[in-house]
Order: C-alpha cells, then sequence, then structure tokens
C-alpha cells in the first residue's frame, strides 16, 4: 500500500512545485500589466472568461465514467461556492492588493495561508488546539502586520514606464491577506470534491460561479483597458498569454490535481518557496528592492508554521516508537 502511495504523492508535490514557479513570474507579470494596460476587475473578468471556456470545452470531450458519480445539485453547489473563493474572491482581492503594494511584500505575505488553513481547521474542522498553535498563529500574523506597517526602501517605479508601483502598501497588504483567508477556505472545502469527480469537471463548475461574480465588476474595465485600445509593446502580449495560459488554465487545475494526492495542508506548505523564487523574479526586472523586513516577516511566519507542528511532531515520534517496540 504504501509503495503505490509513495509515487502518486511524488506527483502532487511535483505539481504544486510547478506551480510555485508560474506564479512567481506571473504575479511580476501582474505587476507589470497593472494599472497602466489594464485595471484589476478587468484582469480578473478576462482570467476568468478564459478559465470558463477553456474548462467547459474540455469537459465536453471528457468521456462519461462509470465509476465516477455524477455531481448532484449540492455537490455542484459546493463547487461553486469553492469558485466564488477560491478563484472569483481570490482573484479580485488579490489583484487589487497588487496593484497597490510591492510583488515581493505579496508572496511573503501569502506565506501565512498555511497558519491559516491550520486556524481555519480548529475553528470549522474542530482541530485540537494548544499553546504551541496559539503561539504560531500569533507570530504568523505577526509577520504578516510587519511587513504590512514598515516603509519600503525608496520608491519603486516600472522599469518600462517609469511609473510609481507601490502606492498603499498597507491597504494592498490586508486586500492579499484577506485573499489568502479565502484561499484557505476554498482549500479545506474542495478537497472531498477532488476525491469524488473528476478534476475538469470540478473546474468547470468552480470557473463558472467565478465568472459571474467577477463579471459585474470587471464589465467595463475591460472594454475601456488600454490593452485593447492602444498599441501595447510585445512583451505586454507575452506576458498576459503567459498569464491566461499558465497561471489561468494550467496552475490552477495542477493545484486542484494535487489535492487528489496531497492534503490542503501539505499543498500550502509550498507556499514558502514563494518568497524567494518570486524576490529573485522581481529584483531581477526592477519591480521591488531588496529590504531586510522581507525576509524578518518571512523568519516569523515560518517560526509561527514550525511551533504550530511542534506539538504533532512530537506525538508522531512517540507512536512511532511505541509501534517499533511492539514489533
Amino acid at each position: 500500500m504504501e509503495t503505490t502511495q509513495k509515487p502518486k504523492e511524488i506527483i502532487g508535490h511535483l505539481m504544486v512545485l510547478s506551480t510555485i514557479i508560474i506564479y512567481s513570474f506571473n504575479t511580476n507579470f501582474m505587476k507589470i500589466l497593472m494599472p497602466e494596460w489594464i485595471a484589476p476587475h478587468g484582469l480578473a473578468l478576462i482570467r476568468c472568461t478564459v478559465m470558463v471556456l477553456g474548462f467547459w470545452i474540455i469537459s465536453l470531450f471528457i468521456p462519461a465514467s462509470k465509476q465516477q458519480a455524477k455531481p448532484k445539485r449540492k455537490d455542484i453547489l459546493m463547487m461553486m461556492l469553492g469558485g466564488l473563493l477560491g478563484i472569483g474572491g481570490n482573484l479580485l482581492l488579490y489583484l487589487n492588493g497588487l496593484n497597490i503594494t510591492g510583488p515581493v511584500d505579496a508572496f511573503v505575505i501569502r506565506t501565512v495561508q498555511p497558519i491559516v488553513v491550520i486556524a481555519l481547521a480548529v475553528l470549522i474542522l474542530h482541530v485540537d488546539f494548544n499553546r504551541y498553535k496559539a503561539i504560531g498563529i500569533v507570530l504568523g500574523l505577526a509577520g504578516t502586520l510587519y511587513v504590512s506597517i514598515t516603509p519600503h526602501a525608496g520608491t519603486m517605479k516600472d522599469s518600462f514606464t517609469g511609473d510609481i508601483l507601490v502606492k498603499d502598501s498597507f491597504t494592498g497588504d490586508v486586500l492579499i491577506f484577506v485573499a489568502s483567508v479565502f484561499n484557505a477556505l476554498y482549500l479545506i472545502l474542495i478537497k472531498p470534491y477532488t476525491q469524488k469527480f473528476n478534476s475538469i469537471i470540478v473546474m468547470r463548475w468552480m470557473s463558472l460561479a467565478a465568472f459571474i461574480l467577477v463579471l459585474p465588476f470587471g464589465l467595463y474595465q475591460t472594454f475601456k483597458a488600454p490593452l485593447f485600445t492602444l498599441e501595447a509593446p510585445v512583451h505586454i502580449w507575452l506576458e498576459l498569454g503567459f498569464m491566461l495560459v499558465f497561471a489561468t488554465m494550467i496552475a490552477y487545475f495542477l493545484n486542484l490535481k494535487a489535492l487528489q494526492y496531497i492534503t490542503p495542508f501539505v499543498e500550502s506548505v509550498y507556499i514558502y518557496l514563494l518568497p524567494i523564487t518570486g524576490a529573485i523574479v522581481s529584483i531581477s526586472l526592477g519591480l521591488q528592492k531588496f529590504s531586510w523586513h522581507d525576509p524578518i516577516a518571512l523568519v516569523l511566519i515560518i517560526a509561527g508554521f514550525a511551533l504550530i507542528n511542534k506539538k504533532k511532531k512530537v506525538r508522531q515520534c512517540r507512536t512511532n516508537s511505541k509501534l517499533q517496540a511492539k514489533k
């Protein structure tokens, strides 16, 4: 049983690792596009439109499987709720936040997601709560607050246009934090449905709900976007293409598919790679300058995460030693 499970877990880990690399570039590309070429709600609508068209068309070619049950009305509603939280709501909040803060701030704040997953699991699933979890959650939130209230080093400008990139980092950071809460809720909520139904079918209903939510917000901004009214440089179209194909279709699918092989908690832990991979891309593109505030905040968040898991690891060691003694 263990030998068959292990390769599947490796597949899940590789899927999530691929999404981290995609997101490292995607967040920076979105920062370049907004707001000069398209406003946040307009970009969210374009992404949701491509997603809903893509997954509904792909789902038409999936043969009906006797092994997998057909989604009932309640299942469809729950999958659509997952789409409202994890795609539609998450995109609206995250893009609005990224529009007014730095990309490295966004990467660091998103690392609080595993801690949010645990906090929500305690509240919703009534998981055991102890002092380690309490201190860990406080440390994680302290790291998020620290990166939000500390000033940035110098004025950051777009290397192509010279526009100021960070306008209101505190508000932007708060929006990104709330987006992380939405995403954590989505991971907990959607996990059972990835085991029950085909991932394409789940994405079909999720993307539809996201599109319905984003449509009234993004319609005006999409039609008025300079991206479609002015002559945009080639690099802008290439960045948009990467965003729509890799970040919108492939990354969302891989994130969902990975939940068949690994837990939401394990998947969310990979977010700790983002500040490293993402910062390398951000600094290389001149979108944000290096600041010691971000590593300090990251250390606080990781320390919080380590404390949350301390008790769990001790218990696992004890149970393993007991099992070995019995053998």
